[in-house]
């Protein structure tokens, strides 16, 4: 059974639902029958300083009180470009874990691919992984390889198409290097079952691949609303079907 959710968006994040209060997460994470949350709003939600993550520590102690469930604070960050994140290495250090997202394409500065070719848009989606794995911050890896209809403004099932043809393009020997340098490093490969909602199968073959090369997965729903932030059935059925060990599920280090 899935015991943990570690991308949960809170209200500071401007994406997430002004429902997403810590107490109302909690009561969903606490029937969704989670016991470990990881809470991770976007870098540029609030002025990213010590004295505000500091608070935003007593926000989640108070909330926690007299409940049976850890809660780690944790960040989303993303890639702008090759050896360059959105978040400094002073800010990460103060959190209990980095999330970097390699495919935040609907953020001005980020590197985007040049044309919606699949052997582009492979080449450029491996060579954001790298960037995201390669960093110094990294935790874990943020959806990738899951490209949203919602950014690329195409259809769902056109995107399905293009997503299937580019993951067939992908060079499999750098994805591979790759993930053996995050095995070697103990980072994670979020598992984000936003590709079943949006018919891209293709990255059923990326997360057998990490379980193959025995890279660490982290289970992470990227929820912006209290619906999401319980697995659906199919989510929860892919994930036992891998069959993971306890060690290959990824869990924050407590900052404390």
């Amino acid at each position: 059974m899935v015991r943990a959710n570690s991308h949960i968006h809170t209200h500071h994040s401007p994406c997430a639902d002004g429902y997403m209060v810590l107490p109302a997460i909690l009561d969903a994470a606490e029937k969704a029958g989670y016991d470990r949350i990881g809470i991770s709003d976007h870098c540029y939600s609030f002025d990213l300083n010590s004295a505000r993550i500091k608070e935003l520590r007593a926000e989640v102690a108070s909330a926690t009180e007299e409940r049976d469930i850890e809660v780690y604070l944790g960040v989303e960050a993303y890639v702008i470009r090759h050896r360059s994140a959105s978040i400094s290495h002073q800010i990460a250090a103060l959190f209990d874990y980095v999330l970097v997202a390699p495919n935040h394409y609907h953020l001005r500065n980020v590197a985007k691919p040049v044309r919606m070719d699949p052997r582009i848009l492979a080449d450029h989606e491996l060579y954001m992984f790298e960037a995201a794995a390669n960093h110094p911050v990294t935790d874990v890896v943020a959806h990738p390889f899951v490209l949203s209809p919602r950014v690329f403004r195409v259809a769902p099932e056109r995107l399905a198409e293009l997503s299937q043809d580019m993951m067939e393009s992908v060079d499999e020997k750098r994805l591979v290097q790759t993930l053996d340098r995050m095995r070697e490093r103990e980072l994670a490969v979020e598992l984000n079952p936003k590709f079943l909602e949006f018919g891209q199968d293709h990255v059923e073959w990326f997360y057998s691949l990490c379980v193959e090369r025995e890279v660490q997965l982290s289970i992470g729903s990227d929820a912006h609303s209290l619906d999401s932030i319980a697995l659906s059935g199919n989510a929860r059925e892919f994930i036992d079907s891998l069959d993971l060990a306890d060690a290959r599920v990824w869990t924050p280090l407590s900052f404390e």
